[in-house]
């Protein structure tokens, strides 16, 4: 047996001992998944999934916190069809069973949305005003309103799809989290006015990556976050986080974080 296959055996033993070894932990996780979002919440032994980001990542951060003899996760949120937040969900979907999976069916669609509506039947629809429930966790859904019905589709808020995003805010571990999503400054205004959300969050998963285009300055100041999260993937060709965006967040002395930077942002 050459060194380099002992080698590579010892690294396999190790990462099965740790991976036997993860204990279910009552915590939200935002995943570093690169140029996408997934945000996992765990609760004793159930779990609640928001997007699953762009790609295979997601299959490899999961079970640093859920044991890999768990193969069930009880709900999804797909927050919108783009793809760096539903192609890891697909790829979720192939290997653990979902109880539910919920999503806001407005009508810009794509290949592997498509794919989505078709395969699978266990998706609820939900919009402002629901409420989903696991354990002790209520997750109250602010945003969309709901649209004028297509049939197949709610009409659109803006034509813009992440201005369609569902918006969750919900209390756990004795914090309020709000998670926008993609959702940017037009929908961002219209949630202000019509007063669907609260204010002294304790942590803000920022809109659209901390892009430019979300996080004004009028909505941090009234939800008034201790900390930001910025799901982003290093050397993104988008720019994010928006370097306005970085200098609002600093001007309000607001915390924030980049996953490229900190990897899973575990908050227990």
């Amino acid at each position: 047996m050459t060194e380099n296959i002992v080698k590579t055996l010892v690294w396999v033993i190790i990462g099965l001992v740790y991976l036997i070894s993860v204990k279910y932990e009552n915590s939200v996780v935002f995943l570093n998944v690169g140029q996408g979002d997934a945000t996992l919440i765990q609760h004793g032994t159930t779990q609640i999934l928001v997007d699953g980001g762009p790609d295979m990542s997601i299959l490899y951060e999961l079970p640093k916190y859920v044991p890999i003899y768990d193969r069930k996760i009880e709900y999804v949120i797909l927050t919108h069809s783009h793809d760096d937040h539903l192609i890891g969900l697909l790829e979720v979907l192939k290997y653990y069973s979902v109880d539910t999976i919920f999503y806001y069916p407005g009508c810009n669609k794509n290949e592997n949305y498509e794919y989505l509506l078709q395969k699978y039947h266990n998706l609820k629809e939900v919009s402002a005003g629901d409420t989903i429930r696991l354990g002790d966790i209520d997750m109250n859904i602010i945003w969309p309103v709901k649209g004028e019905d297509y049939g197949v589709c709610y009409k659109p808020f803006d034509g813009d799809i992440n201005n369609d995003s569902i918006v969750v805010d919900f209390e756990y571990l004795g914090k309020k989290f709000l998670l926008m999503s993609d959702v940017e400054t037009p929908a961002e205004e219209v949630i202000l006015q019509g007063g669907l959300i609260g204010s002294n969050y304790d942590t803000l998963k920022g809109g659209h990556h901390c892009s430019n285009s979300s996080s004004s300055k009028i909505f941090l100041e009234r939800v008034s976050p201790s900390l930001v999260i910025c799901s982003v993937g290093e050397g993104n060709s988008f720019g994010h986080p928006g370097s306005e965006t970085v200098q609002r967040f600093k001007s309000l002395n607001v915390q924030y974080l980049v996953t490229y930077e900190e990897g899973n942002i575990q908050i227990k």
